[in-house]
């Protein structure tokens, strides 16, 4: 009987024991929600819930809005796969919420157990568990090989390697831009004539005779926009790189980017107002990329004053959109100083291939507009428009003769 009643009492500890953190979790009133859809099964409804906790608390706990994060990446991790794909999901998504957790509140509880960047914390094994599993990707190794081209040196080869990147697609890309602006500088030059057709022509005659005035000049008015869209393709491909080399770039610092000054930056809409990593928002650079966006846009040169207006509205609206975004979303400085160097290779060659071209010409053909000449019915009759016709001399004065006595 003594025994029996031992035995029972130790069974009721064990159980105690066993079933007292998972009462307590159930019991925490911050997570009941998806604790409760994780029982019955509904993973991404749960997994979605986690993450409604860190957005109702993010501006006004940080304590919950990290655990909300913390908790959710564990669950990610370890409960919500089921197959090799979701198994992959749920790292990534861990990931980047432990990452969060680490850079946005280091203060926390959820940021200590994580162990912050620690190589021996949770959140870094984790990391470099993603960064090993990333490493056969070739974007992943170009990425790769160009740091280490660049020396391997956390100090600066990070940074370096992201500009030399910025070098090559620029070189890759660059018969399609001497094209462009060659495109750039003909339309310059026939100003003179297109002005002469918009004040004859107007309505469908003047796009006729526009087409044939391009047609004769071998311009194509819309050949300016193909480099610009075929960049597109190698900011997505950079874009997916920087995504996959990320962990990576915790490491990596560059200029003022994880100097001493930026842990102690003040903070700047929820985050700190300078990156300690390439892997964090920086604010100063992300303003030095805005301002070279908008020089980028205003050297690109218009074909009328009405255009220009326009033009200039545009450079001032997509910089100021492409700055909020670029905020909001917390983009790595990694990407903004990839793009921060691509706009500064597009400055110099707008300014040596087209802007410079330009004010040499204009200062050579004095105060005047620059010529075109012309090569084709259409051209020739805007020239001939264009051109001042000479208004005709009074005849002379001729004195009469005096009579001889």
């Amino acid at each position: 009987m003594r025994f029996r009643l031992n035995l029972a009492a130790a069974l009721l500890a064990a159980a105690v024991i066993w079933a007292g953190p998972a009462a307590a979790q159930d019991a925490d009133p911050l997570l009941q929600r998806p604790r409760q859809l994780e029982k019955e099964g509904r993973r991404q409804e749960a997994l979605n819930a986690y993450h409604e906790i860190f957005r109702q608390h993010a501006g006004r706990d940080p304590e919950a809005a990290a655990r909300a994060l913390y908790e959710g990446g564990k669950y990610a991790l370890e409960r919500f796969p089921t197959n090799e794909v979701e198994k992959r999901q749920g790292q990534d998504t861990a990931a980047q919420w432990w990452k969060q957790v680490v850079l946005e509140y280091p203060g926390t509880q959820a940021a200590r157990e994580l162990g912050g960047l620690r190589d021996d914390g949770q959140f870094m094994k984790l990391a470099m568990e993603i960064s090993r599993r990333n490493s056969s990707d070739w974007k992943y190794q170009l990425l790769d090989g160009l740091v280490k081209l660049c020396g391997n040196n956390p100090a600066y080869s990070y940074g370096l390697a992201l500009v030399l990147l910025a070098v090559l697609v620029k070189i890759i890309l660059l018969p399609l831009t001497k094209k462009q602006y060659a495109s750039m500088r003909e339309m310059q030059r026939m100003q003179p004539l297109v002005k002469a057709l918009q004040a004859k022509y107007k309505g469908p005659e003047l796009n006729q005779k526009m087409m044939e005035l391009y047609r004769e000049h071998g311009v194509n008015p819309l050949a300016g926009c193909l480099p610009m869209m075929l960049q597109l393709p190698f900011l997505i491909l950079v874009f997916g790189a920087i995504r996959e080399y990320e962990f990576a770039f915790l490491k990596g610092k560059f200029l003022w980017i994880g100097s001493a000054a930026s842990y102690g930056s003040p903070p700047f809409m929820g985050g700190p107002l300078l990156g300690r990593n390439l892997a964090e928002p920086d604010v100063p650079l992300l303003t030095m990329y805005a301002l070279t966006n908008y020089i980028t846009m205003k050297l690109t040169p218009a074909t009328d004053p009405q255009q220009q207006q326009t033009q200039n509205m545009m450079a001032v609206m997509t910089t100021v959109i492409f700055f909020y975004m670029f905020l909001v979303n917390r983009w790595s400085s990694a990407f903004v100083l990839y793009w921060f160097a691509l706009n500064l290779l597009s400055i110099w060659q707008q300014y040596e291939y087209v802007y410079k071209p330009h004010k040499e010409r204009l200062a050579t053909n004095g105060a005047g507009a620059p010529t075109a000449q012309a090569n084709g019915a259409g051209a020739a009759e805007a020239e001939a428009e264009a051109r001042p016709v000479a208004k005709p001399r009074p005849p002379a004065r001729v004195k009469p003769r005096k009579k001889r006595k």
